[in-house]
């Protein structure tokens, strides 16, 4: 094969997989409705999303710092294969629990447990193929990272098709609102359990095609590396004087990995905490730390409104033109944009460090933007109150390409600075759980601003 074709062929790979990696999250955003309606005698029918996405955001940061520890004497390709099999065991489990109709606090707590299994695996999942995906060709990156975003397009896009084809709940008795709730959901875990199967055999192939092989320091390599260098980045990591003239930050100084100083403070940190892996981690994360802060900052900017206070903002009657169904149509919008975001890191590549961070201080700005659109617990009367539903959907689309186009450059560019390409790669990963879990927290006073909560 050639260089290209290689990289065509990995490119495709690493979509597959990335998609299976946030299949989880996005599965629980789908189903809301179900949840929504067998948690509706409890008091968190209205409130479940943040105590989801807490709870998987919270365990998979805590999984993510461990198999980031550990990485050095991982076997990656295990790890990838048993967190697709755990991942689509807990699909079948959730699959039965919808068919069967388990309602109440049985139904919460089969959904926790469920969500805590997929939020390990996909953190065993992620540090690896991040870490892997570094070192080979940019491609590869932006597969993963867009097929990420994949995942959530086709998961809205198959909810908005269902809300409407499904039966008027306005006019349906609760039965058939039910019945129809579970059998979509059981439908659809049962499905994405088949997908995550079929991509733990994509992975073994491409495992094997690549003939990756996990080096005694913790590094992969390629033996077919030869046909493949010729698209990827450079190898050599640029010095701290390129940087400077790549990004010119006075404020980011970003220490060489033979720093006495970074040096001292990583084996003082070793000592203290009595951890073994500690110094190459501390010196990676000061190589790339203006990276790991746009990347916590964007993914925590965008859990802390979407999608708990995005999903609360109703149609106003004053709108023209009305969207229907606007809830669903605003997870397509934001998904759309993620990936259209993720996919232009190739044709609006940003090789300049101040225009990342003044993209990410510019994302704020989307935040009190978004409470100014009606909600069911809103007085239409209220001033400085946005009554349009499309406006509402252009902010949505635009807080979702600004996420995934941050996202995607700040992971491709961060490797390229340090040493070790490959835990740069987990490193950038772990700093977007920590992003999304403080974006997480974050909702609860967000809402009660807006006054849902």
């Amino acid at each position: 094969m050639t260089g290209t074709e290689d990289v065509r062929y990995l490119y495709w790979r690493f979509v597959a997989l990335g998609v299976a990696t946030l299949a989880a999250w996005n599965a629980y955003i789908v189903s809301a409705d179900f949840f929504r309606w067998v948690l509706r005698d409890t008091p968190l029918t209205d409130s479940f999303e943040s105590l989801f996405s807490v709870t998987s955001n919270s365990v998979n940061l805590a999984a993510l710092c461990y198999a980031l520890y550990t990485q050095a004497g991982a076997n990656h390709s295990r790890r990838i294969c048993n967190g697709l099999a755990a991942t689509a065991a807990a699909f079948g489990v959730m699959a039965l629990v919808a068919a069967v109709g388990v309602e109440g606090w049985m139904a919460l707590v089969a959904a926790l447990l469920a969500l805590c299994a997929a939020a390990v695996a996909s953190a065993y999942i992620q540090c690896s193929v991040y870490g892997i995906a570094a070192p080979l060709p940019t491609p590869c990156a932006e597969g993963y990272m867009g097929g990420q975003a994949i995942a959530g397009t086709i998961a809205s896009a198959a909810q908005l098709a269902v809300v409407y084809s499904g039966p008027d709940r306005a006019g349906a008795a609760p039965t058939a609102v039910s019945g129809h709730l579970q059998l979509r959901t059981a439908a659809y875990f049962g499905a994405l359990a088949v997908f995550l199967a079929l991509c733990a055999g994509v992975w073994r192939q491409m495992h094997a095609r690549l003939a990756l092989r996990n080096t005694r320091d913790g590094g992969w390599t390629a033996d077919h590396a030869g046909a493949v260098a010729n698209a990827g980045p450079a190898q050599r990591s640029p010095s701290l004087n390129e940087l400077d003239v790549v990004a010119p930050e006075s404020g980011y100084a970003v220490p060489p990995a033979a720093d006495g100083a970074v040096l001292r403070r990583a084996k003082w940190l070793e000592s203290l905490l009595g951890l073994q892996n500690a110094l190459p981690i501390y010196v990676t994360c000061a190589e790339i730390a203006p990276f790991i802060l746009v990347s916590g900052v964007v993914m925590g900017q965008t859990l802390a409104v979407f999608p708990p206070l995005t999903e609360a903002v109703v149609s106003s009657p004053r709108s023209s033109p009305r969207v229907s169904h606007l809830t669903a149509w605003h997870f397509l919008m934001f998904n759309v944009g993620d990936y259209a975001g993720r996919l232009c890191t190739r044709w609006l590549g940003c090789r300049s460090l101040r225009t990342l961070r003044w993209a990410s201080h510019a994302r704020w700005l989307l935040v009190p933007a978004l409470l100014l659109f009606p909600t069911a617990a809103t007085p239409l009367q209220r001033s400085l109150l946005v009554h349009s539903d499309l406006l509402f959907l252009t902010a949505v689309l635009a807080l979702g390409w600004t996420n995934g186009w941050a996202a995607t450059t700040a992971l491709i560019l961060g490797p390229q600075y340090a040493t070790s390409k490959e835990l740069a790669g987990s490193i950038l990963g772990v700093a977007m759980c920590v992003g999304l879990v403080i974006g997480a927290v974050a909702s609860y006073p967000i809402l009660l601003i807006a006054g849902t909560s």
